[in-house]
């Protein structure tokens, strides 16, 4: 797909540039002193942040966010809706904090491979033994998953660096988790939705701790998109992003597995997903606006 780091940083830039009333500043970096961009937009009360691209392999979420940016932008600019929903009411309700691309190092290894010369890869290559990274690589430039390193029941996994499923040696172990959850400390949302591939569901509890309205919240989304609601089992009960957040906030947070098939994504299948993943996004901003 070629939708790498620079690409994406170029997009977030661009439309700061042609967009009014956007902010774009980094939260924190990567391993390899990437900065993590977060874009701000829109002028509610209410605050829903939006996450992509944890695994290097998912980098077709940070390209639906930032299309899903422009396209919500330019309905507002020409005062139409977009897909039914009124976007005026939308972002005058809602203010959004999008990071597309939460691993940019693990991005880059799974699309671009190793450069042998690069002194973060060498390390890489001497913690975890194999030389050929794309096409497989879902961890960070330390090996570890970002996805199981938070603090929602960690717990160890693969024992070892590893192209995924290693949850690091403690949680927030890892610069890019740690950027995140500061982040989200600081700025006190109302809701968090985190975007993966593939799978086409829709998870909203951790640990039995979510609410009835959370549960319906999901299903208007479910309704939206033709994803079904799913509860989690397995490796992928805990360790994660919304896991930490309903944990920690005791609030709505959603993980969205985007498309179906194998990691990466098909470039074209982006357009398929498209209006499937907008749609619950327009819902959730809907949900954060009838609230009182």
């Amino acid at each position: 797909m070629g939708y790498d780091y620079k690409k994406c940083t170029e997009e977030i830039f661009e439309f700061s540039k042609c967009v009014q009333g956007t902010g774009v500043f980094a939260i924190g970096e990567s391993v390899m002193e990437k900065k993590i961009y977060c874009i701000e937009y829109g002028k509610g009360a209410k605050k829903l942040f939006l996450n992509g691209a944890h695994h290097g392999l998912e980098y077709i979420t940070a390209a639906f966010l930032m299309r899903f940016l422009r396209e919500l932008a330019s309905a507002y600019g020409d005062g139409t809706d977009f897909f039914g929903y009124d976007v005026k009411r939308l972002l005058e309700g809602v203010k959004l904090f999008v990071v597309p691309m939460v691993n940019p190092d693990g991005v880059d290894i799974a699309q671009n491979g190793l450069d042998i010369t690069n002194r973060y890869h060498r390390r890489l290559i001497s913690m975890v033994g194999i030389h050929s990274f794309n096409r497989v690589w879902q961890a960070n430039a330390n090996g570890v998953d970002i996805n199981h390193n938070y603090d929602a029941r960690w717990s160890v996994i693969e024992k070892n660096p590893s192209p995924t499923k290693y949850s690091g040696p403690y949680s927030e172990s890892e610069p890019e988790t740690k950027a995140i959850c500061e982040f989200v400390r600081a700025e006190d949302f109302d809701m968090l939705m985190a975007f993966h591939s593939q799978g086409g569901e829709i998870y909203y509890d951790f640990d039995g701790m979510a609410q009835e309205a959370d549960r319906r919240a999901a299903e208007r989304m479910s309704r939206e998109s033709g994803y079904p609601v799913r509860q989690t089992v397995g490796t992928a009960a805990f360790g994660g992003c919304k896991d930490w957040f309903i944990k920690e906030f005791g609030r709505s947070g959603f993980t969205v597995e985007m498309g179906h098939g194998k990691n990466p994504l098909p470039e074209e299948q982006l357009d398929k997903i498209f209006e499937e993943n907008a749609r619950i996004i327009l819902s959730a901003m809907t949900t954060l606006c009838n609230q009182v």
